[in-house]
């Protein structure tokens, strides 16, 4: 069971605003894969190793695909929940510099499908 955070990423609150929302199963593991690949390596003082490397191997760099795809799948694959991942999709724009992520995931609480766009 976690706090349910909105779309814009800020806490959920009940319709009377006078309390939190929880969120559990696979929607948890969802939010949880979805929180990991927003979060920037070192950004929670707590823990600086958490996060994805955007600045150290993404950002400002021309990765190649391979190195992306090995850096999204570690980080799915190291959420609490996820058993698997099948199906993951890489998509590169360099004109616009979108990343587009796609992938199918086997959980605790069954599948789970993702897709997000990430500005690179």
């Amino acid at each position: 069971m976690d706090l349910k955070l909105d779309t814009t990423g800020d806490l959920a609150l009940t319709a009377e605003l006078d309390d939190l929302v929880l969120v559990d199963g696979a929607d948890a593991i969802a939010q949880d894969v979805s929180t990991r690949l927003k979060a920037f390596q070192g950004e929670w003082f707590l823990d600086t190793r958490v996060g994805m490397p955007y600045f150290q191997k993404i950002l400002g760099q021309k990765p190649r695909l391979s190195v992306l795809q090995s850096i999204f799948r570690d980080a799915v694959l190291s959420t609490p929940g996820v058993n698997s991942i099948n199906d993951l999709v890489l998509d590169y724009v360099g004109e616009t510099r979108v990343l587009s992520i796609s992938f199918r995931c086997d959980t605790v609480e069954g599948p789970l499908e993702y897709k997000e766009e990430f500005i690179i």
